[in-house]
């Protein structure tokens, strides 16, 4: 191995994210007050109710088909990433994507897309800018397909007297979905471009980021295939959701209803927009004519599944992690990730 290959030794060994801090204690903060305030719309004896009467079997069934977005989602990422020696399979990707959207849940801006790139680096001994491309091309993918939906759902619904919130939403959205992009662009400029003012170690960086945002061509349409059933799989819940508490949805109010509020889950001054999904998910109820009571309940049913019983699995899965040889930090030596052989075929890979 050259020198310049030595050298990227420090930067792959480096210690995580660091993802404590007074932006993560501020974000929790700004979620409680507005979780707070969102509370003092409840009627507890009229949710309890609501939720005894709902239909726990279809409940179960929603709760199902949510979680099992998450080894699809595991199985798209392992696609994106087949062009590299990776460690692990499906069933691995599908743990870290379910572990790291737990810890988005209590982080905010997105710094779990930051810990996700570390831990397939220590689990699956992805080099972690590589890591971090595949997970902003699927980012971008998700973007645009949930912008795409979410704009079409509500054109359909209310066309042009779409409510001043929902716009708003729809601009958030479409402000992810073109920053996302930019990167992309931005990493193609710069793979294009000549690299000699870098160091070393940041064109080694720009250069696996922009292959790890490239999936093999003949993964593509595996890929888009994947990213349909994951998002047919979030309505499918949401529709569900309603059904349990017997509001029969349109196909385009159930797609409304998962969508847009999706989208304000992407505003990073929460944990995965903790806070505002529960008051955009009680508008969007709201909009489509569901009685107040009622979208509080609902929105309160969806959370509890969707965020806080994510939080309690997490932590479960963390305390077993050992025995589903999961490593959430640097708990082992990055040479028992990856062997030299290893070591030298993602090199190739990056080599072109």
């Amino acid at each position: 191995m050259n020198q310049e290959k030595t050298s990227l030794a420090p930067e792959e060994n480096s210690p995580g994210p660091a993802l404590g801090g007074w932006y993560t204690y501020a974000s929790l903060a700004i979620a409680g007050v507005i979780l707070v305030g969102f509370a003092a719309l409840l009627d507890p004896k009229e949710i309890w109710r609501e939720v005894i009467a709902a239909n726990k079997k279809l409940l179960l069934l929603g709760a199902l088909a949510h979680y099992a977005t998450y080894p699809v989602r595991g199985l798209r990422w392992r696609k994106s990433l087949i062009h590299f020696p990776v460690q692990g399979g499906p069933g691995k990707f599908g743990l870290l994507v379910f572990f790291y959207n737990f810890v988005d849940n209590l982080v905010p801006a997105k710094l779990a897309d930051l810990y996700a790139a570390h831990l397939a680096r220590i689990n699956c001994g992805v080099r972690r800018s590589a890591a971090l491309g595949s997970i902003v091309f699927l980012r971008t993918a998700d973007a645009w397909t949930i912008l795409l939906f979410a704009f079409l759902a509500s054109w359909v619904l209310f066309s042009a007297t779409m409510a001043p919130s929902v716009v708003w939403t729809l601009a958030i959205g479409g402000i992810i979905a073109i920053g996302t992009t930019s990167v992309m662009l931005v990493f193609i400029f710069l793979r294009k471009s000549s690299l000699t003012w870098l160091p070393v170690k940041a064109q080694e960086m720009v250069h696996g980021f922009h292959t790890g945002m490239w999936p093999r061509t003949s993964e593509m349409i595996p890929i888009a295939m994947l990213t349909l059933f994951v998002w047919a799989l979030e309505t499918l819940w949401v529709f569900v959701l309603l059904l349990a508490f017997g509001v029969t949805p349109s196909f385009a109010e159930a797609v409304f209803l998962t969508m847009v509020p999706i989208l304000a889950s992407t505003f990073p001054l929460t944990p995965s927009g903790a806070g505002l999904v529960e008051l955009t998910l009680f508008s969007c109820l709201r909009l489509i004519g569901i009685a107040s009571p009622m979208a509080v309940s609902i929105t309160v049913a969806n959370r509890l599944i969707d965020y806080w019983l994510h939080i309690i699995l997490g932590v479960l899965v963390w305390a077993i992690r050992h025995a589903l040889g999961l490593r959430t930090w640097n708990e082992v030596p990055l040479e028992s990730v990856q062997s030299p052989e290893t070591i030298h075929r993602e090199e190739a890979v990056l080599e072109g």
